[in-house]
Parts: C-alpha cells; structure tokens; sequence
C-alpha cells in the first residue's frame, strides 16, 4: 500500500462492512426475541378465548352439556388444538382434537375454570409449536434473514464503491501538500496548494503551508536583497577609496587637507556600516551588551533632544517636547539614548521645512509610553511590515541620497525588545508617522 488513500479506503471499507455485519446480526436477533413474544401473545389469547366460551356454555346451561361440548369442539377444529375438559375432581368430562404429531415439542397450558368464585373444572390445551407457530415463525424468520442478507451485499457494495473516491477526495490536499513540499525542497518558492472549501483541519494545514512557504518566498526576496544591499553599500564608499588613493597614486589627486577628509568620510561611511552590521547581528543573537540599571528615560530624551536642537533647526524643523512627570524604568541609559537620537535623526530626514516632530514621554497605568511623531513624507501602507527588516527601505533610491542604510530600525527594535518592550509604526503617505514605544515601568512605580 503506498498510496494514503488506499488505506484510508481499506479502513473505510473496513468499517462499513463491520456496522452493516454488526446491524444486520442485531436485527435478526432483534426480530426473532419479538416474534416468539408475539406467538407467546396470541396463544395466550386464544387460551383466554377458549375459556371464555368453555363458561358462557357452562353458565348458559347451567352445567356441562352437549352445547358446551359442541362449542368446544368447533374451537379445537378451527385452532387445530387438543383439547381436555377435566371436572371439579380432575376427572376427564371430555376431550376433542387430535393429539400433536410431534408430542416432544408440544407445550400444555392448564386453565382453570372458576364461575362466580366456584371451580368448575379445569381446561388442558395442548399446543403443536411445531405445526402451528413454529411453522409460521420459520417462514417468517426466514423471510426476514433472506431479506436482510440481500440488503447487507448490497449495502457492501455501496460501501465499496463510495469508500474508494471517498478516501481519494479525502486525501488529495494532503497528497497536494506532499507534492508541493518536494517541489519547495527543489528551490520552486513559487507554488502554492487550492485550499479546500469547510474548516478542519486538513483546511488549516494547507493554509499554514500555504503561510509557511509564502514566508520563506518572502525570506528569500529579504536574503537577496540583503546581499544586493550589502555588496552596493561597501561597494560604493570602497569606489570612492579606490578611485582618490589611485589619484594620489597618479599624483593627479593632491593629498590636500580637504581631500584628505573626504577620504575620511568615506572610511567612517564604511566604519558606521560595519558597525550597525554588527550591532544587528548581536541584537538578532540576542549578545548585545545591556546594562540593568534605573533610568529615567525623560531625562534621556530631554538630554538628546537638546544636543540635536541644533540639526531640527538647520533642517528648518519644528521641535516639540512633552513630558511633564518622571518615569522610571529598567534599562541601560546609552542605547536608550540611541533609541531615541535615531528616531529622531529619521523624523528629520523625513520631515520637509516648516513641519514638525513631537517627542512624548507619560506613563500610563502599566506602561511607560515614549512616542515619537512627525507630519514628513509617511510610509507606503504595503511598506509597513516591513520597515523592521534588515536593509529594508521603501523608496530604496531617495532613502540612499538621504543616507540611510535600513538598519536603523531593525536595532531599535532589537535594543526594545531587549528592554522588554514594544514597539509599533503607524504611517500614511503625506500625514506622518507615529512610533510608539511601551516599556514596563520600574517595579515601585508599577505598584
């Protein structure tokens, strides 16, 4: 059996066959148990009948006569019964009928007479079961076994003939989930599995699978564009390098004390890259070096912001700062600080003359809340889940001339959540964007 769905036919066909076996055995039983209760009924009405007749002829005529013996003769030849009519002392009056052929498999039922609270006499009615009830029972039983025989072959093939394309509808998402996983271990990131209509839970394991590969599709978009980044980010500044020391070289390029800075920039662009690199890999890894300690983050922010009023004010920027209470949390002050001078440097670039950025510090009931709001450019909705990924940058080509290299926002995130905090980006296209940060205040201000 390789094929899943030959076994979940087996099984099927399986089960089938034991509940209709299983119901067609409890049926026969069942009908054979009422029909003996029902053949037990009607011999005991027609012994009441007979009785019943026996002491009207006996009170008719005030004793035994021959009009009860006549009346009693009439029964036992319609009903085929022996029948024995004994007096007060048992004696035998008379008695009318043939005995039963078969006497080992005949029953007596004794009836007493009693009129008006006297025994009169005593009626012996002999039963032929084999003859009489029996006979009509076994046709009967017969009648019914045949009939259900025939149902239960029927009702077998009904089971076969179902269970097949039953077990096939049944599986074959599963089947498409194993195709497609083997196509997904080539390297083919592009296929995806028809969901099927209900929700079970074969539903949801394609849909989970359908997830899983659309996410390593998009992981693998992110890894090529990592490399793609990479190799542009170092390739440029090393150009520049390359180009001025070759000039020197040449003795084209004099190593005048302005030349000589631009080369320094160049190494420090190179020198910032390596290090944001580094920074995301050890917040990624979870090794990023953090201080415990107590912190009062508006004083962070208010230390930051002051250092650069002076950038707001060349980029022409309205500044705003609201905190009014202290708010005490448990951190490491330095990258509480890179938090929030690279929020800022990124709410400048973004941020056109005449608009303005506002920094907030409050708590809240269980959170200390830092946000930090702008009225620049905005994000584009389908950049959004995204702003956190290494290198990612929406307008790759205007992030470039404003210098950024996509790594900001993944470290603040990383150093957030270091602190056991959360981070969330809200933005539109031409409004602005909004970056809230919650962080767990320290222990005696959450009491």
């Amino acid at each position: 059996m390789k094929h899943i769905w030959v076994k979940l036919a087996f099984v099927i066909m399986t089960v089938g066959a034991c509940a209709v076996l299983f119901s067609s055995l409890l049926s026969v039983k069942e009908m054979d148990v009422h029909f003996s209760m029902y053949a037990n009924e009607v011999r005991n009405q027609h012994n009441q009948e007979i009785s019943r007749v026996a002491l009207q002829a006996y009170q008719d005529n005030q004793g035994w006569g021959a009009e009860a013996y006549h009346k009693l003769e009439a029964v036992s030849e319609v009903l085929g019964l022996h029948i024995t009519l004994l007096d007060q002392q048992r004696q035998v009056k008379n008695e009318w009928g043939k005995w039963p052929v078969h006497t080992s498999n005949y029953s007596v039922d004794k009836i007493p007479l009693v009129s008006k609270g006297v025994m009169i006499g005593q009626l012996v009615i002999s039963h032929d079961d084999r003859s009489a009830y029996m006979t009509l029972e076994s046709h009967f039983q017969w009648a019914h076994k045949n009939t259900t025989l025939w149902t239960m072959v029927v009702l077998l093939i009904l089971v076969i003939i179902i269970s097949i394309p039953l077990a096939r509808t049944m599986v074959r998402p599963v089947v498409q989930v194993s195709t497609a996983a083997q196509r997904v271990a080539r390297g083919d990131l592009s296929i995806r599995v028809p969901e099927p209509s209900g929700k079970d839970e074969v539903t949801s394991l394609v849909a989970a699978f359908n997830n899983l590969v659309q996410s390593l599709e998009h992981q693998e978009e992110l890894r090529k564009r990592l490399t793609s980044d990479i190799a542009h980010e170092l390739r440029t500044p090393l150009n520049t390098l390359l180009a001025q020391v070759e000039g020197m070289i040449d003795g084209i390029w004099e190593a005048t004390p302005k030349n000589l800075e631009s080369t320094r920039s160049e190494v420090l662009r190179l020198s910032r890259l390596v290090r944001d690199l580094d920074q995301v890999i050890q917040v990624e890894s979870g090794s990023l070096q953090m201080r415990s300690e107590e912190v009062e983050l508006r004083e962070v922010v208010k230390e930051v912001t002051e250092s650069m009023s002076a950038t707001f004010a060349r980029a022409q920027v309205n500044f705003y700062f609201k905190g009014d209470h202290a708010a005490w949390i448990i951190g490491d002050r330095q990258r509480l600080a890179q938090i929030v001078a690279n929020l800022l440097t990124n709410a400048c670039k973004h941020t056109p003359a005449g608009g303005e950025v506002v920094v907030t510090v409050d708590k809240t009931s269980t959170m200390v809340r830092l946000q930090v709001k702008d009225s620049g450019t905005g994000i584009d909705q389908k950049d959004l889940p995204y702003v956190f990924e290494r290198f990612y940058r929406g307008d790759r080509s205007r992030a470039r001339e404003r210098g950024g290299a996509g790594l900001g926002l993944t470290i603040v995130k990383g150093i957030v959540e270091a602190h056991k905090g959360i981070i969330t980006l809200e933005s539109r296209v031409g409004e602005g964007t909004t970056i809230t940060i919650l962080f767990p205040p320290q222990a005696h201000e959450a009491e």
